[in-house]
């Protein structure tokens, strides 16, 4: 089982780093983009270009994110329960959330198909939608196995107490 998750987190870390690596490049493709509208010189699609970025680099992170529990909590009521308590209220929602995106890839999956085989391209560049549908839902599978691995670990923390 370490041996599955450490391929998993080593994954998780390259898909932060493409992550980041998106985002980057958003910013500096907006600037340009910005500097060539000024000077009447857009760059051709950067608009486009920019969304499948923006997609990606949330994509690649929610992983790392969840893990690392880097996630925004609303806890005003749940901080005031104890510690078993939470532990269940975690519990319950984390498996809400895997099965959740356990649907949501296989539809991802089926969807990048769909479009593979229907031929849709973008509007401005006409590239191909669906290798980054696929790529989105290659990272869903990720985040659902840290999903998972969160409820194994909850469930841990309950059996301790």
């Amino acid at each position: 089982m370490k041996s599955f998750l450490k391929v998993f987190e080593y994954l998780s870390g390259k898909f932060k780093l493409i992550g980041a690596a998106c985002l980057t490049v958003m910013a500096l493709l907006t600037c340009i983009d910005v500097v060539g509208r000024f000077i009447r010189h857009p760059v051709l699609g950067a608009v486009e270009i920019v969304s499948y970025l923006g997609v990606l680099a949330v994509a690649m992170t929610l992983a790392f994110t969840h893990d690392t529990q880097g996630h925004i909590g609303v806890e005003i009521l749940v901080t005031r329960f104890s510690r078993k308590t939470r532990a269940v209220i975690t519990i319950c929602t984390s498996v809400i959330s895997f099965v959740f995106f356990v649907l949501v890839t296989w539809q991802m999956f089926e969807y990048s198909i769909s479009m593979k085989q229907s031929g849709e391209v973008s509007m401005s560049l006409g590239f191909p939608q669906y290798p980054v549908i696929f790529v989105v839902a290659v990272c869903f599978v990720v985040f659902s196995v840290f999903i998972l691995k969160g409820i194994v670990d909850n469930f841990a923390k309950l059996r301790k107490k």
